[in-house]
């Protein structure tokens, strides 16, 4: 029997509604210029207002991957995208700063679900081979959602006010919602989309974690684990750079290089078109290193290692008066840390004992969404203080250099094992 590729048509939800998730957080950054002006905002105000939907979303990643984990990906899924969708076209009412920081609130409850669900679904339904393409794919739908959308977006903010836009842009995934729940199940096995021959392809593929015991346990426990801290700060660096972009790339068009609005929504794309062939990249070569026999935890972070290199291509466009120049920079630095991006999913699923891949990443992206509190208030200050961008450019290319030292000198070739230290309770070295 041929096997079908049930597989691939759920890995393409997963992208899509990526692409919904970072298309309703990215609406704010193509907004404030607008917002700012029509609100009376400062830069610092608006800082903050980027930084609210990532407070609540980062301190949910802990409860959300135990959620999952225990509910499955089809329910929880469902849940958080009428939730999210909705906070975003709440927020095209909200007039008064402190409305729309609590609906930005609200909304990272809803969207914190997303990242340790697609894990989980990417562990259930791939096995590891396939597993770096298919995170590729899922993660490149931020891409997608911060950059690629951004015309469309300005020239609605532009024709009919940026309140129009928020609920437009909310009202997507209601659309998704109904194709999840009815194409997707929990196991492949319970899926109509996969016949016995994809089944037991997949099933067979994972002979590396289906007998690995599932125990209950707190994710802080990964904690004592050597392998977790390069995951949790790599997610921070990769975080800390997407965040700043995402929430201040158009306004820095806008106000440093004095684009328009609607030029800047157009070049703003360029950047996130080179991300999402990055992320893509990064999961094929990965891939294609463990089916040459590599571990698959050495092919994840040797390009983890190499794609947290290229944010140094943000220096030079400090010196570039030219804004074009200037675009093209960062679109490598963003292009070629998507290398990284697109497996950095892929390297939990790898890591995680099975079972208990859900855990794993709410705590890597608690941690490594502290970055949001972090990226856009911080850098509204050092625009204010400084009347430009530099200093708040070169803080991400320092975080991101020194998350590719920890990945080549600090992790290990092998997956956590839980047995001794659960049954044994005396020995943490397989992890450590």
């Amino acid at each position: 029997m041929k096997k079908t590729n049930g597989r691939w048509w759920v890995v393409a939800l997963l992208f899509v509604a990526t692409t919904i998730n970072y298309m309703d957080r990215a609406i704010l950054g193509i907004a404030g210029p607008s917002m700012m002006k029509d609100l009376s905002l400062s830069t610092v105000e608006f800082g903050i207002l980027g930084s609210a939907f990532f407070w609540s979303y980062a301190l949910m990643q802990i409860p959300v991957g135990m959620i999952v984990d225990k509910l499955g990906a089809r329910l929880t899924y469902s849940i958080a995208i009428v939730w999210w969708s909705l906070c975003t076209v709440f927020t095209g009412f909200g007039r008064s700063l402190g409305a729309l920081i609590g609906i930005r609130v609200l909304m990272g409850i809803g969207e914190a679900p997303a990242f340790p669900t697609n894990t989980r679904v990417i562990s259930d339904w791939l096995p590891p081979h396939e597993r770096g393409v298919a995170n590729g794919i899922f993660n490149s739908g931020t891409a997608i959602g911060i950059g690629i959308t951004t015309p469309v977006l300005a020239w609605i903010i532009e024709s009919w006010g940026w309140q129009t836009a928020f609920v437009v842009i909310g009202s997507v995934g209601f659309i998704w919602l109904a194709f999840w729940l009815f194409f997707f199940k929990d196991r492949p096995s319970q899926s109509a989309i996969a016949n016995e021959a994809e089944v037991a392809y997949i099933e067979d593929g994972q002979t590396d974690t289906k007998d690995v015991p599932v125990v209950n346990i707190s994710p802080f426990k990964f904690l004592k684990y050597r392998n977790v801290y390069p995951m949790l700060y790599g997610l921070f660096a990769h975080n800390y750079l997407t965040y700043l972009m995402m929430t201040w790339l158009p306004t820095y068009l806008v106000v440093e290089r004095e684009m328009t609005l609607l030029k800047a929504g157009f070049f703003t794309m360029l950047p996130w078109i080179m991300s999402f062939l990055g992320n893509i990249l990064g999961g094929i070569l990965s891939d294609r290193l463990i089916r040459r026999g590599w571990n698959s935890i050495k092919a994840r972070k040797t390009i983890l290692a190499i794609g947290m290199l290229f944010p140094l291509a943000i220096i030079p466009t400090i010196y570039v008066e030219n804004a074009i120049a200037a675009l093209i920079l960062i679109s490598i630095a963003i292009g070629g840390e998507g290398l990284a991006a697109g497996i950095l999913w892929a390297t939990v699923a790898d890591v995680a004992p099975k079972g208990a891949e859900g855990k794993l990443a709410g705590l890597q992206n608690f941690v490594g969404n502290l970055a949001g509190w972090l990226a856009p208030v911080a850098t509204g200050i050092l625009v204010s203080q400084f009347n430009n961008f530099t200093i708040a450019l070169i803080i991400p290319v320092v975080i991101c250099g020194i998350a590719s030292v920890a990945y080549t000198f600090f992790m290990k070739n092998q997956r956590i094992s839980l047995d001794a230290d659960i049954g044994k309770g005396n020995n943490l070295a397989s992890g450590l």
